[in-house]
């Protein structure tokens, strides 16, 4: 049995060794504005993040990005269009646009949006 240990325990050693010099996971940045820009970027909201004004920014992050893929689908599809469909997208697009205009506002007074 003594060898045995003998034969376990470098290998135990190297192991704790390696454990010790892991770097640490990264905390979580629940700040309104890494959650908004994580919105932006579709990313899914930090679970560990519970504040209101982190999940209010990841939210409209999240529309946000929605609205704005949605606005340049709809100015590839004008391309195509027939007169009658064009006016109904364009209409769709002004409409996009001052939701866009609206939710970046917000995001300009709360400071999660720099210019």
């Amino acid at each position: 049995m003594r060898a045995d240990l003998r034969l376990i325990a470098p290998s135990l050693l190297v192991l704790l060794l390696g454990a010790c010099t892991e770097t640490p996971a990264p905390v979580s940045d629940c700040s309104p504005q890494a959650q908004w820009r994580a919105g932006l970027e579709r990313r899914l909201p930090d679970p560990t993040c519970s504040d209101d004004a982190a999940k209010e920014a990841h939210l409209l992050g999240t529309e946000l990005a929605g609205l704005r893929a949605e606005f340049a689908e709809i100015g590839e599809r004008l391309r195509g269009a027939s007169e009658d469909q064009a006016g109904a997208l364009q209409r769709r697009q002004r409409q996009l646009q001052i939701d866009i205009e609206a939710i970046e506002s917000e995001a300009r007074i709360q400071g999660w949006m720099q210019d």
